[in-house]
């Protein structure tokens, strides 16, 4: 059976945290971009789910959650699927919480690595504690944008920005590796404002950033109208890692699919690119396919990336236990 494939933009901020955007104007603008689900995480914030945005807004669904941090402001997840916020600041035990309160929790932006522009910094993952992660983000364009960001290329960085945050995370889907569970993209979108409205410029704003990353979930049936109901069939989906990234960019990846068994891995492609499947630092790469069905051998069986490029830069990212 076919399965239902929704798209999803996660990871994105109002301004009940740092964003600049109200939920509302967060929903219109995903709304004009053939996004199917939206995925709010202000930073210890469930504001949007309180003040009823979470759920259906016309034909979009809102995964209402947030995004915690633990000690030192590193450690960062987002978790959806949850009504009230731990309150310890210790990680075990905001994962704990989170499982038992049938939520899921999403390591973010993982390896973040530090630019050098004066009081930026990193937010890394340290924790030991992956057993009761979800998943890892393994694609999250703001944190590969500010990557090495320095004073002196900080203007080509924003002229040219998509040339910074070309692929995924490999240490990040390295962490994957040792988590399992699902392996997302996000835009990590703030649309910082500078200057007070009406006037003052946006540095990328919502709609930009939702035209890039995405997260393609493959679902088992279509979402119902009950907003609870949709949010597990969601959930469910995620926590199984029946999901990929793509880069909206490159194209349309919607109808890519893969199955696995053992070493064998067939998959379809919905337009030509560039295949490498790696395990771990074994790769096998059949090189350019064009869109249609492909029998490929895996380098070894563990657990194995996807990859199909376009121009050398990644157009999907699908990561198989």
């Amino acid at each position: 059976m076919e399965p239902i494939e929704k798209v999803a933009v996660l990871h994105v901020h109002t301004d009940a945290s740092d964003g600049s955007g109200s939920a509302g104007e967060v929903i219109r603008a995903a709304s004009l971009e053939s996004v199917d689900i939206l995925g709010l995480n202000d930073h210890w914030s469930l504001d949007a789910r309180r003040r009823g945005f979470g759920g259906w807004n016309g034909g979009l669904f809102v995964l209402a959650g947030a995004e915690l941090d633990g000690p030192g402001e590193d450690n960062h997840v987002l978790v959806y699927g949850i009504d009230e916020l731990p309150d310890s600041r210790e990680t075990g035990e905001q994962l704990r919480f989170v499982r038992d309160a049938g939520g899921i929790a999403i390591a973010a932006h993982p390896c973040e690595t530090p630019g050098r522009i004066p009081g930026s910094r990193a937010y890394r993952w340290t924790g030991e504690e992956t057993r009761t992660l979800s998943g890892v983000e393994i694609w999250n364009y703001m944190s590969a944008w500010k990557s090495g960001i320095s004073p002196l290329n900080l203007a080509g960085r924003l002229l040219l920005p998509d040339l910074y945050a070309e692929n995924p995370d490999p240490g990040a889907v390295a962490l994957w590796r040792r988590t399992g569970g699902c392996a997302i993209a996000g835009p990590d979108a703030h649309a910082f404002r500078f200057g007070a409205r009406p006037a003052g410029i946006t540095v990328f704003p919502y709609r930009m950033l939702f035209r890039r990353l995405r997260t393609h979930l493959l679902l088992e049936r279509e979402l119902a109208d009950d907003p609870a109901d949709t949010e597990r069939t969601i959930l469910d989906a995620l926590r199984a890692g029946s999901c990929f990234v793509s880069n909206r960019l490159h194209g349309d990846a919607r109808g890519f699919r893969w199955r696995r068994d053992g070493r064998t891995v067939e998959i379809r492609l919905p337009g030509a690119g560039s295949v490498v499947l790696d395990a771990g630092g074994h790769r096998s790469v059949p090189g350019r396919l064009e869109a249609g069905e492909h029998m490929l051998e895996a380098p070894d069986d563990g657990p194995l990336t996807i990859g199909v490029l376009r121009g050398g830069r990644t157009w999907i990212c699908c990561c198989a236990g």
